[in-house]
């Protein structure tokens, strides 16, 4: 794996650096968005646009990426991530933020799904579970470290400096893509692959309801995300919490999901998966529910260690699974697919966490992401390991 991941590296480190630039706000997101005058409904609104545009277009673009190659738009992608920032610090109202997010989405859309594929494409199967373990610690990395940076940012700073470190390490993402990261997938679908034909199938025969539950696993990391970008802020808040002792919360969920990823990357390449998958998503239920049960900030960081690390057992199980089940001619298509499943968790998450929120308060949203990932982890027992494909 490590010469895998020597070629690999440019990847990790660009989505690095651009995941890190987009969690450095996620301490003050919600404060800054009801700053502007929005109730917990429309936050949950606000923040959910993201992941909907996401829905609508990451499978058109990878299916473009299947024709064309997947750097260039990559690199579109992240340059969005360098000019919204900017546009953050001069929105006068909350419904100026609808076409900022909507550009983010956008930007979204070109970069992580296709950075998978990237991946995928770069690795056999056998190392497929540990490639995207690398991934997804390389992700909740900078997600653990991007709120403690940002938080300490706006203590020390004000509200417009992490905006602005955000468009920064936005810029750098850019180049280190443009400068470092290949694009094999675009030789390989010229000769390595064969041709995209409208006849071939997206799912190998059999194996539909594994890619469903695959694409669940995913959802529920989507769901999760969502309630920590919108509700962990109100969350903590009862227990008295400054921005940067926020940010240390953000820090523990996703360095325990981060070391679970590369360990049980590992793990799934010895052909564990589903057990991984549904003990993942077992752990991550239980956790979230005992959320309301906690009531120490010692508690709450256990707790969240321990949903970090169920969430880093099943997801990248699950990927390497949606790669062993799909057609190589679609592989673009099918991670698009894969993402969109999580795009609608993250859509879900804050639109149940908003309105549930102000209804019920923020157990009540708890309860109801809970009563989903419980049906999600029984969705997993249809999972079944497809067999080797060409």
């Amino acid at each position: 794996m490590k010469e895998t991941n020597g070629a690999l590296a440019p990847i990790f480190l660009s989505v690095f650096v651009a995941v890190l630039g987009i969690s450095l706000v996620a301490p003050i997101f919600p404060m800054y968005v009801m700053g502007l005058g929005a109730s917990y409904t429309q936050l949950g609104f606000i923040v959910s646009i993201y992941g909907a545009v996401q829905l609508h277009i990451q499978i058109p673009i990878g299916r473009l990426s299947d024709h064309i190659g997947r750097k260039g738009l990559i690199l579109l992608g992240l340059m969005s991530f360098t000019i919204m920032p900017p546009l953050y610090i001069y929105a006068t109202n909350v419904y100026s933020l609808i076409p900022i997010r909507v550009l983010g989405g956008i930007g979204a859309s070109a970069v992580w799904p296709l950075a998978m594929v990237l991946i995928v494409d770069q690795a056999s199967r056998e190392k497929r579970g540990s490639a995207m373990g690398w991934y997804n610690a390389v992700f909740y990395s900078a997600l653990a470290l991007g709120p403690l940076m940002g938080g300490w940012l706006y203590d020390q700073f004000g509200l417009e400096a992490p905006f602005y470190f955000w468009a920064l390490l936005g810029l750098v993402s850019v180049i280190i893509v443009f400068k470092k990261v290949d694009d094999p997938g675009k030789q390989v679908l010229t000769a390595n692959r064969p041709i995209v034909h409208k006849t071939d199938k997206l799912i190998v025969q059999g194996f539909f309801a594994t890619f469903l539950a695959c694409c669940g696993v995913v959802m529920l990391a989507g769901i999760v995300g969502g309630f920590n970008f919108t509700m962990l802020p109100s969350y903590a808040s009862q227990l008295g919490l400054s921005a940067t002792e926020i940010g240390l919360l953000y820090l523990v969920f996703g360095s325990s999901t981060a070391i679970s990823n590369i360990q049980f990357g590992k793990q799934a390449d010895k052909g564990k998966r589903k057990l991984l998958i549904f003990s993942g998503c077992v752990l991550s239920t239980v956790s979230f529910a005992l959320l309301l049960e906690a009531v120490t900030l010692v508690q709450v960081v256990i707790l969240l260690a321990t949903l970090g690390i169920g969430l880093g057992m099943g997801s990248p199980a699950a990927a390497a699974l949606i790669a062993d089940a799909a057609r190589p001619s679609r592989r673009g298509e099918i991670f698009g697919i894969f993402n969109t499943s999580r795009m609608a968790g993250i859509v879900i998450g804050p639109l149940i966490a908003g309105l549930t929120a102000d209804r019920y308060g923020v157990n009540g949203a708890i309860i109801v992401f809970t009563s989903i990932a419980l049906a999600i982890t029984l969705m997993t027992l249809f999972i079944k390991d497809p067999p080797v494909h060409p």
